[in-house]
This record gives structure tokens, sequence and C-alpha cells, in this order.
């Protein structure tokens, strides 16, 4: 419905054209014209269009845009699949369906009519949205110009301006890197088209172009200058070639250079590795907590009761660069998020009654949650240590902190991500608040978790479990301080295991494991004494 709306708004030979918006036997549909052509991404062969192609299809896409801007409608989701091309080469853009549209107000500002998002949450294609979109942040006509940049990126070189192995490094590629020079790409691309696309595709809005009609003309002016033979052609292989060779020959030398002065000079001596020094990674006001690493190391989720510290909600942050994207907006509080192996989801827990929590997923772009499960509240006991679930390696299953009755202390379950079936792992002592704090080693099998003990402190134990994540015979005692020994962590290759640990004044520790599953008899473990941590570097 917001699709039709947007676009039966539109009057213009370029934006499909809406007739009809009806329900018939409970069944809603939209009627729109029929259009006998193909998708831009069918009709872009691997080395691009020609120029003239390039300019003739971006002119009508740029004027059908500007149209749209100009009733107060932003398209959001444009690229090569949301435009059609008829067999007579008329452009025509469809899909308004991420459409925002805005009117002005009497002070002249533009306030928003009609829209489904939030700021914070991510919507579009990956491969062709704005940095300020992937961020989350509020988009004008402006993102629609970058996106209009990746897409004429495309047309002329054939080649994606944003593309990554995931979403997720995609998405990083748009926000921190530039895209490859088209000339790099293309030969004979003309350099006028190659700054209007660059200029397009400016990661600041400010820098781009203000307003598609401006790059509609810019655009025009070009072809009319390819149309007269008057455009200056970009340079050609032969003079590609000359280029190439002086600068081959100028690096020959150079390296040369650098070789002599190596072989003159006397090799530095190494300066030996200072002290690791804390940084923050956010500061907002309020509390965040309860971080977790994104697989890559280059994002982190945490809990955090936002800007008014009235609602505890999961947000996503690039390490060092950016704002935070906001994943979960309920009114409960939400908390203990843990991202999985492959970058896409982020598990997290939310807290329905006194007694109840309930375990769900989110993409880590923003999107639609998934309830897994409901288990008994970790937060119900005071003193209960998080992390309260954690991924299994392969990224089949949780490992997460449940108890089957009131009475029971807390036990850890694997649940399936799938079937969200629960199989229990530990069977801690009666009498005991229980376990809780799991964490996988690499491998996935050993399972690091914290018990607790006389006194109601906690020691760390480990489990090792098989191939298929079943517990291979009882847990073995890792520590024996009786002193909150707690959020263990592996490192990544799988030999030590480090904490925290102390009452009023806690530090980081760290602790060798080995002989556990395949080394040695299952569930047997060999303990190297505690060596404190704090902020030196560690050397795997």
């Amino acid at each position: 419905m917001q699709e039709a709306k947007a676009a039966s708004a539109l009057n213009h030979p370029n934006i499909i054209t809406i007739y009809d918006i009806s329900s018939e036997d409970g069944t809603d549909f939209i009627v729109m014209e029929y259009v006998q052509g193909k998708m831009l991404d069918a009709l872009v062969p691997r080395k691009g269009l020609r120029l003239n192609e390039t300019l003739k299809l971006s002119i009508q896409m740029a004027d059908a845009l500007a149209k749209a801007h100009s009733a107060g409608i932003i398209h959001r989701d444009l690229k090569p699949t949301n435009v059609m091309v008829t067999d007579d080469g008329l452009v025509k853009v469809l899909d308004f369906g991420l459409a925002k549209l805005t009117e002005a107000s009497d002070s002249g500002d533009e306030r928003t009519l009609q829209s489904q998002t939030d700021e914070g949450t991510i919507v579009g294609t990956v491969s062709y949205m704005s940095p300020e979109q992937g961020e989350g942040k509020k988009v004008d006509a402006r993102s629609d110009i970058f996106s209009f940049g990746s897409v004429l990126y495309e047309m002329a070189t054939g080649q994606q301006a944003f593309h990554g192995d995931s979403k997720m490094s995609t998405l990083a590629a748009i926000l921190h890197k530039d895209s490859k020079p088209v000339s790099e790409v293309k030969e004979d691309v003309p350099h006028d088209l190659e700054k209007i696309i660059n200029r397009c595709l400016r990661k600041d809005p400010s820098r781009r172009f203000q307003a598609m009609p401006d790059l509609k003309v810019a655009l025009q002016e070009l072809k009319e200058e390819s149309d007269s033979d008057t455009l200056v052609p970009a340079p050609g292989p032969q003079q590609t070639r000359h280029r190439r060779v002086i600068w081959g020959l100028g690096l020959i030398v150079l390296v040369c250079a650098v070789a002599v002065a190596l072989r003159i000079e006397r090799p530095p001596v190494k300066a030996p590795e200072g002290p690791l020094t804390a940084v923050p990674l956010t500061s907002y006001p309020g509390i965040e907590m309860q971080p977790s690493f994104s697989p890559d190391g280059n994002q982190v989720a945490f809990a955090w009761n936002g800007e008014k510290q009235d609602n505890f909600d999961i947000y996503v942050k690039l390490i060092g660069a950016g704002e935070y994207l906001r994943l979960t907006t309920h009114p409960a509080e939400d908390y203990s998020p843990a991202w999985s192996p492959d970058g896409r989801f982020v598990a997290f827990l939310r807290n329905l009654s006194e007694d109840k929590t309930a375990v769900l997923l989110v993409p880590s772009i923003g999107g639609s949650e998934r309830t897994l499960a409901e288990t008994a509240d970790p937060l119900s006991v005071n003193n209960l240590p998080p992390p309260y679930l954690t991924w299994s390696p392969d990224g089949s299953s949780l490992v997460i902190a449940d108890k089957d009755s009131a009475y029971e202390p807390f036990s850890l379950y694997l649940l399936s991500i799938e079937t969200g079936e629960k199989q229990k792992l530990t069977f801690p002592p009666d009498k005991l608040v229980g376990d809780s704090g799991p964490s996988f080693s690499p491998d996935g099998r050993t399972l690091a978790f914290s018990r607790s003990v006389d006194g109601g402190v906690y020691d760390l134990y480990l489990l090792g479990t098989s191939e298929g994540l079943k517990p291979l015979g009882e847990p073995k005692r890792l520590t024996s301080s009786n002193r909150n020994t707690t959020y263990p962590v592996w490192t990544p290759n799988g030999q030590e295991v480090v904490f925290s640990s102390g009452f009023n004044n806690l530090s980081l520790w760290r602790v060798a494991t080995s002989g556990i599953g395949r080394r040695r008899r299952p569930g047997s473990c060999h303990l190297s004494p505690w060596q404190p941590l704090g902020l030196q570097p560690i050397h795997y």
C-alpha cells in the first residue's frame, strides 16, 4: 500500500503508473501498467554499457527521481532491479515500497507524512544504500543521489561500486572506503563522467550534488558534448600503456634505491612493546554494558539504556567511527547480546516478567525479530553473573542459562536455532545458585562457565563436549579461589581462558588449559597457575 500510494502520487513517463488500489474477496492488490522490457541489471554487460546508452538511460532515471523529489518522495531503494527499460528504450522506475513521503511545513521545513521506519533502522538494499542510510540516520534526497551514483557506476563499468563477501563487509566498504576509480575499471570512460560519479558517491551528503535536477543537467550537457563529438576522450590504450611503462620504470628505480639504502644502513632495533592502554568504545550518557564483538572485530553490540536513560535496548556500533544503530525498540528491557559466528544475527534476552525471559534473534543490520524460546529470568537472581548466552562455533545453537522450576538451580542448556528444542548440559548441585556465563572454545569441544560454590561466590569449570555438542562426563573445576571468578573468554588458539576475578576490585586473569576432549580422556584437564593479565599484551 505504501508503494502504491507513493507511486500513484506521481505522474511521469519514467515512473510506473498505478491505476488502482483495491481488494477482492479479502485480497488486496495493486493494478499497475504492464511494461514490456527488461530489468536494467539484465541489460548491463560484464564491461558496462556504451557511453551513449549509459547517458540516455541515466538522464531518464534522473528525470524520474527529480519528479519524485519535487513531490516530497524519496525512493530509498534505487538499484538496477528497480529500473526497467522497455523494448524501445524508455526507462521505468519501479518499487517505491520503501519510499518516504514528506511535505513542506508552514516554516518551510520538511516533516514526515508517512514512514514505517525510525531513525536507527537500516532499510534498503545494502550494495546501493548511502552511508547515512547504512548507519540508520535520517535521509533526504541526497541519499537517492548516492544510490544513483552507485547504479551509474555499474552502468558505466559493469561492476558494483561497493561489494564484499557479506552484507556487513559491503556495508563497511560503503561507510569507510572509496570505490575503485572508474578509470581503473574501464579505460574509455570520459573523465567528466567519472567526476560526476565521484561527486554522487561522496560520503558526506553536503559534498554531493544537492538536487537531482542539477545532476540531470550535468548528464545532459555531457550527452550533448558526446553527440557533437566535442567531449574530451578518455586516455586511449596506447597512452595508458606509455604511462604504465613510465610508472613501472620509476618504481624499479625507487625499489633499487631503497634496497641499496637498506644494505648500507644498519637495521633499526625493534622497540619493546609498551603496555596496552584502555580506550573507551562508547561515550554515551547512561549505562552501556555487556559488549559482544562481531566475528571480524569491526563492530560491537551492547545493551544501553538510551539517550533518555529510560530503557535498555540492543545497539550496534562500528569500532572507532560512525553513529550507533539501534536494533531493538521494545518497551521491555533487552540485554546480554551475543553475535552469531557468521555475523548475520545478534541473539539477546528480553525481560518479559519477574520470572520470564525470551531468547530472540535480530539481524545485525536491523530487521524483524524472531523469538526462539522462553526461559527463567536470570536477572531474578541478584548475583548470577552474565553473559547468559553464547553461540556454538558452528552457529547451529545457543547455550543459555535456564531452569525447569523455581526451586532448581540455574543450569546450562543447548538451544537449537532451527527447532527451538532445549537439551540440558550441566547439572549443578541443589541449593546452589547454579551455572552461568557460558563460553565455547574455538573448536567447540570445550565449554567454560561459572558455577556458584560455597558462600555464593563463583569459580570456573570446564565441560568437554562431543562433535554433536553432547556433554562428555562431569565438568572439571578450573579455578579454586572462591572470589567471584566470572566472564570466561577463550583465547583464539584455545589454549587459555581469560576471566575476571575479585570482589570489590575486579582484575583480569588468565589460566592455561589442556587435555580437554580429543587431547586426553573426555572431560579431563590440566591446569596451570593463574597469571595476572592487567593491561599487558598477550602473545600467543
